[in-house]
């Protein structure tokens, strides 16, 4: 893209090609000059421009929490610092239906408040650059909207980020100090490093400070936890485990360390203060937070004897809780995209693919091609094969089309350009072609845009030469054809030889050379993209 001034003082945007170009006039130049000239500064040092900024932006938060486990209560002190340059006078945050707003002060005197379904609209008496909200807030949440528990439980504090317990902007990266006054004998953990624990009368205060900018926050607490700390790799590192699972401290220590070491050189620099591993009783399976991951202790002890380490919930840590994806379908996309890397962790060390992998990837491929659905039309309701069983392997194309240096170097930059920022697909897209210099287009309409995967039939033939064997191979796709990056496998007595091919037709005919008997012809042999296929694979081996 480039910008150009035209003879009226409008404003010329030229597209990549330099044949075409949009004119806007100079009445309308002032409304969006701004801008695109930002986004052309950005496009000129190579930074994919993330979302334009809030016209106003929140600086610090601070959260004073304080359970009451006999009635089942939460008693809220929410401080929001806000730089407002534009002087506007009305916020909006996302509230819990099972949260009121008792009082609400702007820069100490008393504003209004008004509840929309599951946000809160704050009016403020007076125009002012810089706004300090103070919330009083009181809960009876009852049960997690998300997990299949109560928030407040005779042992245990569940005030999870999407339960929207606190007055949250999902867009926007905060600084953050969280309280929690505790009865005795509990554990906390909440972003950011524990930096102190005082006794307050019957109870006991935990603080935590997040130096760091964080989003969606989690906090919870737990009478049962046994807290142990390391310090491995730079990192400072905590777990905090009901009894059961304390077993397992060390190991986790060891292949977290391991896994937050190889994501750090994929990605960038471990983006909190703290990496922390707890137990948490009554959720589904696991989850990622800001700066720690939750495992349900049953789903734990499964994952400790099936692989003995954590990837999936790690990767996310920097694809969730350092930036992530915005539009539709965002929460989706980016997940099953992040998946990948998990798959990338394991190549690098020599790991089997994780059952739910390969799980996954078959329920995609069984599921039944009216229920498929494209990126934009993914939702808290799309299927999980879609999510964990397609997503990935698209990405596994993306990789095999551009080549492993240029994926890893999209990546780094990325994180990098949008670190604690949200992203869009096309921005996302864009970061691959800069690291390429490869449109790819085609990659996002035929593989993200438009739902299934591509049918692969394959017939081949070798015949022998004075030399060796010619082995002949058509593939054909069945339906509207793709791009595809393909890898076909070639086994003889010597082994498995590997030849790289990229589909665009229906058909596609290429030979290969073999020096040794030819035993099979094998399609996508090291299963690094996904397609079906309605016919197995024919191979002749034909007489001289």
């Amino acid at each position: 893209m480039r910008l150009a001034v035209t003879k009226d003082g409008g404003l010329a945007i030229l597209n990549e090609s330099w044949k075409s170009k949009m004119e806007i006039p100079a009445k309308a130049r002032l409304a969006i000059e701004p801008l695109a000239t930002a986004m052309y500064v950005a496009l000129l040092w190579g930074v994919a421009p993330c979302l334009p900024a809030a016209e106003y932006r929140l600086t610090h938060c601070d959260l004073r929490i304080r359970p009451d486990f006999a009635t089942s209560t939460v008693h809220e002190q929410a401080t929001i610092n806000i730089d407002n340059p534009q002087r506007g006078q009305r916020f909006t945050f996302l509230l819990g239906r099972g949260y009121s707003v008792q009082s609400v002060t702007a820069n100490g005197v008393p504003a209004e408040a008004s509840r929309n379904d599951d946000s809160i609209e704050v009016h403020t008496p007076t125009p002012v650059e810089r706004v300090v909200l103070a919330f009083d807030i009181t809960g009876k949440p009852g049960r997690s909207g998300d997990e299949d528990r109560d928030v407040v439980a005779p042992d245990s504090l569940f005030l999870l980020w999407s339960d929207r317990f606190y007055p949250a902007d999902f867009e926007q990266w905060t600084t953050l100090t969280t309280t929690v006054v505790l009865p005795p004998r509990f554990q906390a953990i909440a972003p950011g490093r524990l930096i102190s624990t005082a006794q307050d009368g019957d109870s006991v205060e935990y603080r935590f400070v997040a130096r760091k900018p964080v989003v969606a926050f989690s906090v919870f607490a737990d009478r049962r936890w046994m807290r142990t700390q390391r310090d491995i790799g730079g990192i400072h590192m905590e777990t905090l485990l009901d009894q059961q699972s304390q077993q397992y401290a060390e190991r986790i220590f060891r292949t977290s360390a391991d896994v937050l070491a190889f994501f750090a050189g994929l990605h960038g620099g471990y983006p909190f203060e703290q990496f922390a591993f707890v137990t948490l009783d009554g959720m589904y399976a696991r989850r990622a937070f800001a700066g720690f991951i939750g495992y349900s202790p049953e789903y734990l002890e499964k994952e400790m004897v099936r692989t003995g380490y954590d990837a999936h919930e790690t990767s996310l840590l920097w694809w969730f809780g350092a930036t992530r994806g915005h539009g539709p379908g965002a929460w989706q996309w980016t997940e099953g995209l992040g998946d990948y890397v998990e798959v990338m962790y394991g190549e690098a060390r020599h790991l089997r693919l994780p059952q739910n992998f390969v799980n996954f990837r078959k329920q995609y491929l069984d599921l039944p091609p009216d229920r498929d659905l494209p990126i934009g039309k993914l939702s808290g309701r799309a299927p999980q094969a879609i999510v964990h069983g397609r997503l990935p392997w698209t990405m596994g194309v993306l990789r095999e089309a551009i080549g492993d240096a240029a994926f890893r170097s999209a990546l780094h930059t990325l994180f990098a350009q949008c670190q604690r920022r949200t992203f869009t697909l096309d921005e996302f897209v864009a970061a691959f072609e800069a690291a390429s210099g490869r449109s790819l287009g085609w990659w996002r309409e035929q593989w993200l845009d438009r739902p299934g995967v591509p049918t692969l039939n394959l017939s081949a033939s070798a015949l022998q030469d004075a030399k060796g064997y010619r082995v002949e191979c058509v593939i054909d796709q069945v339906g509207e054809a793709r791009v595809v990056p393909l890898t076909i496998g070639i086994r003889t007595q010597d082994g498995l030889h590997l030849h790289r091919m990229d589909l665009k037709e229906a058909r596609t005919a290429m030979s290969f050379f073999s020096a040794a008997k030819p035993i099979e012809v094998v399609l996508d042999p090291e299963q690094r993209i996904i397609f079906k296929t309605t016919a197995p694979v024919s191979f002749v081996l034909r007489e001289p």
